[in-house]
């Protein structure tokens, strides 16, 4: 058996990127492409252990695994860059921040060549530490099995959660939903309470709160019970941020989520899957209404 490690292409490093590139720089050789990255990337690389390379056709000949990394608006250019470089065998893992739909059509990119395609997604902060960081997987059981060997004993941790390409991605954009949004919600609430002058009131309010939302699904019919209530509080809110001077889009936008499940009035429905259904009738119900206008 080869004592060679395996040799590991990383496109770039960022905060993320050099921290999963440092995580895997233990059982790897990891190289980057310094062309075109500022003094800061380089520095970051150097700090990662991770070993530069003159050019993209250097980069990626003889690495079986590539990993990328990156900003999500470029990373259908980024597969096409190391495609054209002569990419043509090993694994592809595309680890970034995209719908299914084009992490699918990342993968497809890569068809008429020997390479194997891994969807990944990261949650969590560049891992540091252990048990912060997740690195979730979808593909082939023997081409994620590879990368998780890569980090196997790091800070990473790498989870396997399907054989089909797209699940990783759907889950980083589900997780996307609610913890980017939140954050963006979080910014507007404060917002509006510092123009009527409450903000520390709310500061106090949010401290009472400690219940893991995302992870109590079965909440949710509770929740449409009582959208028939909740539906004019967003209205109001809306009114209110727009006074302000400040964005209504996102409120406009729960208001409307709550106008679908109105009809649940104060009885609870039995399952989840009712209130989803609800929600693609309204924006089946929105689009054709966008487009009769």
């Amino acid at each position: 058996m080869s004592l060679t490690p395996p040799r590991v292409a990383l496109l770039h490093p960022g905060a993320m990127g050099a921290a999963v590139g440092q995580q895997a720089a233990g059982k790897a050789r990891v190289l980057w492409l310094p062309e075109g990255r500022s003094a800061a990337t380089a520095a970051r690389a150097d700090a990662a252990g991770l070993q530069p390379a003159s050019d993209m056709t250097a980069l990626v000949h003889g690495a079986d695994v590539v990993i990328s990394l990156c900003p999500p608006q470029v990373a259908d250019q980024i597969a096409a860059d190391v495609l054209a470089a002569g990419f043509h065998h090993g694994l592809y893992l595309d680890a970034n921040a995209l719908t299914p739909e084009r992490m699918a059509a990342v993968g497809n990119r890569f068809t008429e060549t020997a390479v194997r395609v891994v969807d990944g997604s990261v949650i969590g902060p560049p891992p540091t530490r252990p048990e912060t960081t997740r690195l979730y997987l979808a593909g082939a059981p023997e081409d994620t099995a590879i990368v998780a060997g890569l980090f196997s004993g790091s800070d990473l941790d790498v989870l396997p959660i399907s054989d089909r390409i797209g699940a990783a991605s759907a889950l980083k954009t589900a997780q996307a939903v609610f913890q980017k949004a939140s954050r963006a919600l979080a910014g507007l609430a404060h917002a509006l309470a510092d123009h009527y002058g409450v903000a520390d009131v709310l500061t106090e309010e949010g401290r009472r709160y400690n219940r893991p939302i995302l992870a109590e699904p079965d909440f949710l019919p509770t929740v449409a019970a009582r959208a028939w209530r909740w539906s004019p509080e967003m209205t109001e809110a809306a009114t209110a941020l727009h006074a302000a001077g400040l964005p209504d889009t996102m409120i406009r936008g729960a208001e409307e989520i709550f106008e679908a499940w109105a009809a649940c009035r104060d009885t609870p429905p039995d399952d989840t899957g009712t209130l989803f259904t609800r929600l693609r009738q309204a924006a089946e119900q929105g689009t054709n209404s966008f487009r009769a206008r």
